[in-house]
């Protein structure tokens, strides 16, 4: 045997061997050599990004359930609305941008009349200069108003049915500034309105300030807490029906005009509750019932100062508290005392 075979016959014994006691030598795999599919894609679609529905120019009506988003300051257009609502399940969110209205314009928020619609809310800007109201949601319910900035407008500020108004601020309309029925109203300011700050039917106001309107707040009936109200032209709370829940308001500076038939807080219906409020400085008179059929109105636990002997005008059949006069130490021990001074 010559020298090349006897070299070629111990090489491949060794290579057996080796791969003998190793057998992941002797695999050489190459993988599938059929290409991959398509790529499929890893990046979110427009739609899930942003699953709302643009609003970019006026008017605009929203026919659909759905959420909407105003996505620049918008001017609306003679003889139209400028947003109709004519859906419900909506949410519309102004984005924090305006919608301005122009002469001949109408409401800058419209819901739809022919029948009420379930679930609104609208958001988070501001409505101004509409000849109509700012926001007229009265044909919605279950409706939430909040955080919108509200001025002059040609009727009221905002109206409302059975909802909640919130967080926001309404300056300068032509009738009265916030109309709530069935409704919440809290944490608003309202100013310079051409009529009623607040109109609250069957409806509550608490924790707002009213201020600098022709009469501030109007109750028929309604419960009223918590707020400032001052220099209203007339009276500061009026309650215009039985029912009224009047407490813990600070009233200061109303009926600047000296109206007899006005005053910081003014009766004019029967059964009304008043306590616990503080009302200074009103032009004729600080706490008063009308004359004639008002009865078993309570009053309790109030100071009123300002107004001398017509601190409290409470002719007929009411419930008053003790009236402390006296200066110096109170020595009277009657919780449900009144104060004038």
């Amino acid at each position: 045997m010559n020298l090349l075979c006897q070299i070629f016959r111990a090489t491949s014994v060794s290579a057996l061997l080796l791969s003998t006691l190793n057998p992941q030598l002797s695999t050489f795999a190459q993988g599938s050599l059929a290409p991959p599919g398509a790529p499929a894609p890893t990046m979110k679609s427009l739609a899930q990004i942003e699953p709302r529905t643009p609003i970019s120019s006026l008017p605009y009506t929203i026919t659909n359930p759905g959420s909407y988003y105003v996505t620049t300051n918008l001017t609306g257009v003679s003889g139209a609305n400028g947003i109709t609502i004519a859906s419900g399940d909506v949410t519309l969110d102004l984005n924090g941008f305006a919608l301005v209205g122009v002469p001949g314009s109408r409401h800058g928020v419209f819901v739809f009349t022919n029948v009420f619609y379930l679930n609104l809310t609208v958001r988070n800007g501001t409505v101004r200069g509409w000849d109509g109201n700012g926001v007229e949601a009265f044909n919605g319910e279950n409706v939430i108003l909040e955080d919108l900035t509200v001025s002059d407008t040609g009727g009221f500020g905002i109206d409302a049915y059975g909802g909640v108004i919130r967080d926001c601020q309404v300056d300068s309309s032509g009738d009265t500034g916030i109309v709530g029925d069935v409704s919440e109203i809290r944490h608003c300011v309202v100013e310079n309105a051409g009529f009623d700050g607040i109109d609250a039917y069957d409806s509550q106001v608490r924790d707002c300030v009213v201020e600098f309107n022709q009469y501030g707040i109007y109750a028929a009936p309604g419960k009223v807490s918590d707020c400032l109200i001052e220099t209203n032209s007339f009276s500061g709370i009026l309650a215009g029906s039985s029912g009224c829940q009047i407490t813990g308001n600070t009233c200061v500076g109303n009926n600047f005009n000296a109206s007899t038939s006005d005053a910081g807080i003014y009766l004019n219906a029967s059964n009304n509750r008043v306590e616990d409020n503080h009302v200074a400085g009103s032009g004729y008179a600080g706490i008063q019932v009308t004359s004639g059929a008002p009865t078993r109105n309570l009053i309790i636990k109030n100071s009123v100062s300002g107004n001398g002997a017509n601190n409290f005008i409470t002719p007929g059949q009411q419930i008053v508290g003790p009236l402390i006069t006296a200066t110096g130490t109170i020595t009277n021990s009657n919780p449900w005392a009144n104060f004038s001074y």
